[in-house]
């Protein structure tokens, strides 16, 4: 059953769905929406992010392209800043921010 063509593809799928959602939470934007549109408040929605914390593991971590989504996907794990995020419109505004210039210059000497 291991050898299933059918399950290996299904397996492909979820690695690559999950993998894709957990990226994308290294764009700010993307938490405003998820902010916005209440995922935050939604039970389901919270046991996923708590699910997808297995991404934090090196067999798995060494497929992350985006490594600021591991950081977000922490954060959100995190019932104080998930508040904050929803008390705060500009707290995404100034992670945007961060972000940025930690790109323009991280690799700099």
């Amino acid at each position: 059953m291991a050898n299933n063509p059918r399950l290996l593809l299904t397996d492909l799928v979820r690695f690559e769905t999950e993998l894709e959602f957990v990226q994308a939470l290294a764009n700010p934007d993307y938490v405003r929406f998820l902010v916005q549109n209440r995922y935050l408040q939604d039970e389901a929605f919270l046991g996923y992010l708590k699910y997808l914390l297995y991404w934090k593991e090196p067999q798995y971590a060494k497929f992350i392209v985006f490594p600021h989504c591991l950081f977000f996907l922490d954060k959100l794990n995190q019932p104080k800043f998930r508040q904050e995020l929803q008390r705060d419109e500009n707290l995404i505004e100034m992670i945007k921010h961060q972000q940025y210039f930690h790109w323009l210059y991280h690799h700099q000497p």
